[in-house]
């Protein structure tokens, strides 16, 4: 074992204990605060408490929610339907996989760590372009409860 560290180079230790460590370390994390309530939340823990079933295509898991706004983590398989939320503003920021979101007749290529704000009355669909789910976390202003999603018919 030592005779074959000492035909490594210093980077490929180097790499090698990074890829250790890596592995050991889940995430992301979420902290979120509702009133005096307090919680962390592990994503890993989080999607195999919450798996999307081989059948579904699209699940929530809610996070939490506070008078002016709501978090949530969507798995998406293969798309949304084409949708406008009337009453509410979305930020959502992709955790896994990719796809484009078509926002207002503009597609927009989306990856893991982007960011996209969806405003109200504007017409929206998400298409994932990988091979795995899709995981995003949505942030609703204000809280959203799930009613607010209005197919929208192309002409």
């Amino acid at each position: 074992m030592i005779s074959m560290l000492k035909n490594l180079s210093y980077a490929s230790i180097l790499l090698i204990l990074f890829a250790i460590v890596s592995a050991c370390v889940s995430g992301p994390h979420f902290y979120l605060q509702y009133g005096n309530e307090y919680r962390e939340l592990d994503l890993e823990k989080l999607l195999a408490d919450n798996p999307l079933a081989p059948g579904d295509n699209i699940k929530v898991a809610n996070l939490g929610r506070s008078a002016s706004a709501s978090q949530h983590v969507v798995q998406i398989r293969d798309r949304e339907i084409l949708h406008v939320h009337k009453i509410h503003d979305a930020t959502v920021t992709m955790l896994r996989g990719q796809g484009y979101l078509v926002l207002d007749k503009k597609r927009i290529n989306l990856k893991a760590g982007d960011v996209i704000h969806i405003p109200r009355g504007v017409a929206h669909q998400y298409v994932n372009t990988s091979g795995e789910p899709t995981v995003a976390l949505a942030v609703y202003a204000p809280a959203f409860d799930g009613k607010d999603t209005h197919p929208v018919n192309l002409p």
